[in-house]
């Protein structure tokens, strides 16, 4: 395994690791929901490097940085509390992204399993499985702020339009030479419309 970079996430608390394995890119989460503005990072570095032989001796002070910049941050909204919410077995091979709508009342889920899962926020109920894609699905989004409408990007090299209410396949677009890995929230779901509009007159 192969540590490419760091992104840092201010909500919840954490960083994210970006390494290569066996030629793929993958991403592991390292959740710091007790870090405060009080909290010893060289002390919290020590800790997470004995747990993550991802961050070699090498990346201590570039982990140290990425952690008092999140403290910083932090400090701003001293009152937040952070918490872990629910636990949900989404899918049977690892998660590749995750997307909320608008109001935060259902989310999606995206898989190595090649499929895509809606889910009630508050329950952890599952509420469709979206199936279709040949491959990975990378890269999914809501067409916020409506919220009515999926759309899922995969390495099979096309992008789905989904019905969130019934978990329909509305269209599959192709094009793509290459594996999708990003969709464009609004700009994209405009021009889907448009495009499947056409297709249906």
């Amino acid at each position: 395994m192969k540590l490419k970079s760091f992104l840092l996430r201010y909500y919840p608390p954490g960083i994210m690791l970006e390494y290569e394995k066996h030629g793929e890119l993958k991403t592991k989460s390292i959740d710091l929901l007790d870090l405060g503005p009080s909290t010893d990072v060289s002390a919290l570095v020590e800790e997470i490097q004995k747990a993550e032989p991802l961050i070699t001796a090498a990346r201590t002070e570039q982990v140290k940085l990425l952690i008092h910049r999140l403290q910083e941050k932090l400090g701003q909204h001293s009152n937040h509390t952070f918490y872990l919410f629910k636990v949900l077995k989404a899918h049977i091979l690892p998660l590749t992204n995750v997307a909320l709508n608008k109001s935060g009342s259902c989310f999606i889920t995206g898989s190595y399993d090649r499929t895509c899962k809606l889910w009630d926020t508050a329950s952890g109920e599952e509420l469709n499985t979206l199936e279709g894609h040949r491959n990975v699905v990378y890269a999914i989004a809501f067409n916020n702020p409506y919220g009515d409408k999926i759309a899922t990007g995969s390495f099979d090299k096309t992008c789905k339009l989904w019905s969130v209410e019934t978990g329909k396949c509305y269209h599959t677009f192709r094009g793509h030479s290459a594996e999708i890995v990003s969709i464009f929230n609004n700009l994209l779901f405009y021009f889907m419309l448009l495009f499947l509009f056409r297709i249906l007159l």
